[in-house]
C-alpha cells in the first residue's frame, strides 16, 4: 500500500514543472518606445488659432506658428478647449 502511495505521489509531483519567471526586459508594458533621435524636439511652437477642421466633422484644429518656416504646424482634436497654448516642433 506505502509502495502504490509513494509511487502515485512521486507522479504528481515530479510531472508539474516549475514555472518559468519571464524576462522583465521581453514583457510588453504597453509604453512605446522610441529609440534615437527621432523624437528629440527642442523647438517650441506658439499657438495662433483654433478653427474648425475641414477634414473631420465636428473636430477642431490647432494652428501653430512654426518659427523656421512659413508653413504653420496643424494639429486636430476633438473639441476647441483642448488646444495647448506651446508644442514641441517638428524639425525644418
Amino acid at each position: 500500500m506505502r509502495v502504490i502511495l509513494f509511487v502515485i505521489l512521486l507522479s504528481l509531483l515530479g510531472c508539474n514543472p516549475t514555472p518559468e519567471i519571464p524576462d522583465p526586459k521581453k514583457v510588453p508594458t504597453g509604453k512605446g518606445k522610441i529609440y534615437g533621435t527621432l523624437n528629440d524636439r527642442k523647438q517650441q511652437c506658439q499657438l495662433v488659432k483654433v478653427e474648425r477642421s475641414n477634414d473631420l466633422q465636428g473636430a477642431w484644429s490647432c494652428i501653430y506658428d512654426h518659427p523656421k518656416s512659413d508653413v504653420h504646424d496643424v494639429v486636430t482634436v476633438g473639441e476647441s478647449n483642448m488646444c495647448p497654448n506651446m508644442v514641441f516642433c517638428d524639425l525644418r
